[in-house]
Order: structure tokens, then sequence, then C-alpha cells
């Protein structure tokens, strides 16, 4: 199974150590490696191993002061990490999360390009606007810009480095030994860009990335970042419904808009987020989640709930209802993993403590705890009824989280066609069945 139509796996990871919010305190993670390059290699030869086509590596820009003291939030900065991991793996894509809103389209131009090179063409950008205040401290402001400028800022950001990778044309380099002519210096073109909020001359400095571009990420469930989406990137990563009936409406109601765009919806690819708690059996599963449930300290998911519902729930028992929330409209951080646990919250009558609790484990995404073939059931449920393109897979602990999937539900979902066994040739985009980006950028 090559580039055909068929269901994508991500291999998500951040660098503490397990989605789960008590996975540094499992026995069996590997805790004291958080910072050693030996762990994530380790992660990244296990994706490979089992033939997923992206790792992931999420970030953020700051921690969090409440609960430091309770919860590894080491933040390894994704592009260095990247471009080491590069170095170890063959296949794999390799996906970097860098914000549009503290840094500059010049320097991600350049720092995507170079992995992109390194990496034989398996370079790819998450592109996120950054949500919380917290971060935004660390670069001189009292409080995150508006949503709505963050998208706007993003949406001209990304313009600018395409510009920058475009100012090159394919076959730049000649390598003219005989002449002496390295390049044909016609083919390298100022991009002269001047908006609301840069303004850059160009050209990069940095010959065109064998993809053309390196693949576009974004992590999304707003209107307006998915409105993002589906304008710039090639893959949403995304807060999955409660069911596949309305993960299969939101799945049409985007692609329908790709198509909007001018683009073709086969080549955006929908993948939510999935958190498998994967054993043997069932039972080795069950027992193995509920270990790590007793782990977390009970004011540690209480106070992530808060963060993420815009409301200080301390000032309750933990076994009141949840209190009335503000509107959608009134949040300026992650609106839609705000709407998610709002909704959950008035539609299944959650009591704080038992938000908190589904909170740690799942963070709002999909959750799965089974065997491998129970494990394999939801995804292909969820496939097969078009409803994804494929899974973000958000391992609760590192590195027998991925070794329990790669084990026991890989193989599942290989014997039933619906993953590669093996990789094809070619770069990331080719790899994904994906177009060669055209020069639409600059005068050429």
């Amino acid at each position: 199974m090559t580039n055909q139509k068929r269901m994508l796996l991500g291999s998500f990871f951040q660098t503490f150590l397990g989605h789960h919010l008590a996975a540094w305190r499992y026995p069996e993670t590997k805790t004291e490696e958080v910072t050693s390059l030996s762990l994530y290699k380790e992660i990244a030869e296990l994706s490979e191993k089992g033939k997923f086509d992206i790792i992931f590596l999420a970030d953020v820009l700051a921690h969090n002061e409440e609960d430091i003291a309770y919860t590894p939030q080491i933040r390894l900065e994704a592009t260095t990490m990247m471009a080491s991991l590069a170095s170890i793996t063959k296949n794999i894509g390799l996906v970097a999360t860098l914000s549009t809103t503290f840094t500059h389209p010049f320097n991600v131009a350049r720092q995507f390009a170079t992995i992109d090179h390194m990496s034989g063409g398996r370079a790819a950008w998450n592109i996120v606007t950054t949500a919380h205040d917290h971060e935004a401290a660390n670069f001189g402001l009292e409080e995150q810009l508006d949503h709505s400028i963050r998208y706007e800022r993003a949406d001209e950001f990304v313009e600018v480095t395409k510009k920058l990778w475009d100012s090159w044309e394919k076959d730049t380099l000649l390598f003219d030994r005989e002449n002496g002519i390295f390049l044909d210096e016609k083919k390298i073109h100022p991009i002269y860009h001047e908006g609301k909020y840069f303004k850059v001359r160009g050209p990069i400095n940095i010959p065109r990335p064998p993809q053309g571009y390196p693949l576009l990420v974004t992590a999304s469930a707003s209107d307006k970042g998915r409105e993002f989406a589906v304008k710039h990137a090639d893959i949403l990563f995304t807060l999955a419904p409660s069911t596949v009936e309305e993960g299969k409406a939101v799945y049409q109601t985007i692609k329908r808009k790709v198509a909007v765009y001018g683009r073709n919806p086969e080549h955006f690819k929908i993948m939510p987020g999935i958190v498998p708690f994967v054993g043997k059996t069932e039972k080795e599963a069950i027992e193995k989640f509920e270990h790590f449930q007793e782990l977390i300290l009970p004011q540690l998911g209480i106070g992530w709930l808060s963060r993420y519902v815009d409301h200080d729930l301390s000032q309750y028992s933990p076994d009141d209802p949840m209190p009335e929330l503000k509107e959608v409209d009134q949040v300026n951080g992650e609106k839609g993993r705000f709407k998610l646990l709002s909704d959950l919250a008035r539609e299944r009558n959650y009591t704080i403590k038992e938000l908190a609790r589904y909170f740690v484990a799942t963070q709002g995404h999909l959750f799965v705890v089974g065997s491998g073939e129970q494990v394999a059931d939801t995804l292909s449920d969820w496939y097969l009824n078009g409803a994804a393109d494929g899974f973000n897979i958000k391992f609760p602990y590192f590195p027998g989280g991925i070794k329990d999937f790669v084990d026991y539900a890989i193989p599942v979902l290989q014997e039933r066609g619906l993953v590669q066994t093996e990789y094809a040739d070619g770069t990331l985009r080719e790899k994904l069945g994906l177009d060669y980006p055209s020069l639409s950028t600059v005068n050429v």
C-alpha cells in the first residue's frame, strides 16, 4: 500500500513524557530521560517501525506556574528536535510546531527549508497562533493578542513564508564547475512584500525546499482556525466530536469549505486526535488505565480544567456541578477546546471532579481503552464512515504507550488493509499523494 487512499497515522508527542498528565509517575515511563535525545530517538524509531506517516511534536512557549511542581512541563524546541530526528529516521514526516505570533516569516522559511533539505523532503510545519496570556508575557505583552488579530497576522505570515520558498526556482543550482557558474542568478527573485504586519524584501538564502513547500499542518477546532486551515494547510489536526455521526457532519462541512477555495478536498486531510490505552487484552488495558487515573493529584486535574474553561474552579467543591461558563465568543484562548468542554459539562451534567478526570485522560480528544482489535475497531469506524482521513495518536506515556500501539493495534489495521505496510518512495508530499506546489507567488 503506497499513496493510494488509506488511513493516515500521526505519532503525536510532547516533551513531557506522555499525553496523560500523570504519565511521569508511571513506573515504565522513562521519566529521567525527559531531556535526552535517546528517548525521542526511541519514539521516532518505534513510529517508523509502525509505519506512521508523520511524527508530530507539539510546543508551547511557557509553563503553568500553578502546577509546575506536579507536572513535567519541559518543552524542548521543536525545530531543533526535528532536525535531530531527521538524521535518525528515513521515511517518516517530521512535523514541528512554530508560532506565527512570536516568530518572523524569514526565520521560519529558513528553518523549515533547512529541515526539508536535511531530511530529503520530509519537513512539515504545524502552524499555531499561540493562545495563552502566560506565553505572550514572555514576549513583552501584558495579554495575548485578540483571537481575530492572531489569525489575520497568521494569514499574512504564511503568505510571506510561501513567497520566500518560491523565491528560488526549482532548477536554480547549476554546479557548472567547468565554467565556474554555481547557479543561475536570474532564477532567484526578491519578493518585495509590504503588508499590514510584515515588510520583507527577500529572497531567502536557501534553495527551494525539495517539497516546494514543507507540508503545512495546523491544529484548531475554532471556526476561525478551521477557515485558516482550509485556505493554507494540507492537514488539519483537530478535536473530534462525541460521535461518528457528528464527526462525519463536521468532516463534510470542512471538505466543502476546502472546495470553496478552489482546492481539491482529497488533498486536504482531516486528522482528529485520539488517546488509546492499548493492552494485549481488554482487561490489561483497563487495569493500566485505572492505574494511571489513580496517579492523578486531585488539585492538578481541577487546575488544568480551570485554565481551559477560563473559570477558577478551586472555589467550589469537587463534587459540585460544573458552574455556568461564559459564552465561547468571550474566550480569547482555545475556543474549540473551551466549547467542547462547555458542551460536555452541560450535556452530561458532569460534576467538577468528573469533568476534570475526563479532561486529564483525554484533553478533549477521542478516547479508547481496550485490546489492539478494539482500538482498531474505533479507528476503523471513524475512517470507514467518512469522519476522518486519519488520526493523530496521542500516546498516554513514553515509550511504552507507542510500543503497545505498534505491537497490538497496528497489525490489526494492516491486516484490514487500512494502513500502509511499507513506505512509498519520495518526499513526504509524494508519499501522501499531494501535489508539488507551483511557483504561484513570485513573478518568474
